[in-house]
């Protein structure tokens, strides 16, 4: 299904949560991609991203971005804008995200409940909203540009069924869900200005989030998804995929 299409000459990406897990592991995959020319890696805080800054390469920009910080994110808006100038922001990969598990039948917090929507879809829609402006100046340049939100197969309706788990997955999936909903709708609304929005399951990755019990390691998800994020074309906008290309229902 994907094929990587011939890139510009500049190319710009951006990672939110980049400082562990699925969003360190793509950064350390895309500044090894010869298509890459820049990469923007963002963390709440950058001075305890030791992993991120021992990454090595003329390609990499660090910016502090709080996702669910409004202040913090034109910030950041402002920095990258200085990064990529005229040629805009190629790709935008929404992956900052946490995991708070809590059983429907026990004893939760609305404010837990708050927490895991702020952050894995409420942060991702503002972080959209703001940049759009980058994308837009990317899409009219170059003919198209991307959103990449990391969802989870955790988020499809259709499989939650025969999903198991071996921790309460119920208050993430609903945040998934929703995100999953919001790549839908900016895929149409945003359609004419050829901005794209596509979602993806990284699978079960041996990561904090994930823990020891995962099934991959990080490099086994990241290697394969940097590189269907870097070839997203029209035909994968609104749709919804794992880290090895499957589509997954939604």
């Amino acid at each position: 299904v994907f094929s990587r299409p011939l890139q510009s000459i500049m190319v710009s990406i951006l990672v939110t949560g980049a400082n562990r897990g699925i969003g360190l592991g793509l950064v350390r995959q895309l500044v090894q991609e010869p298509s890459v020319t820049t990469v923007i890696a963002t963390a709440r805080n950058i001075d305890k991203a030791t992993d991120l800054k021992a990454i090595n390469s003329p390609k990499l920009h660090l910016v502090q971005l709080e996702v669910i910080d409004e202040q913090s994110i034109a910030q950041a808006v402002t920095k990258v804008s200085a990064i990529v100038g005229d040629n805009g922001l190629d790709f935008l990969v929404n992956n900052a995200g946490i995991f708070n598990q809590a059983k429907l039948s026990s004893d939760f917090s609305k404010a837990l409940v708050m927490e895991q929507l702020e952050v894995n879809t409420v942060a991702p829609l503002l972080v959209t909203n703001k940049f759009r402006g980058l994308l837009k100046k990317a899409a009219d340049k170059k003919g198209s540009s991307h959103i990449a939100n990391i969802s989870s197969t955790l988020g499809s309706i259709e499989l939650a069924p025969q999903m198991e788990a071996p921790m309460p997955t119920a208050i993430y999936s609903m945040s998934k869900a929703a995100l999953n909903m919001l790549t839908r709708k900016l895929s149409r609304e945003w359609k004419e200005d050829k901005i794209r929005a596509t979602s993806f399951c990284p699978g079960w990755v041996k990561t904090d989030m994930g823990t020891d019990a995962a099934m991959l390691t990080l490099e086994e998800s990241t290697v394969p998804l940097a590189k269907l994020i870097l070839s997203l074309t029209e035909e994968h906008n609104g749709l919804y995929y794992r880290y090895n290309g499957e589509k997954i229902p939604w």
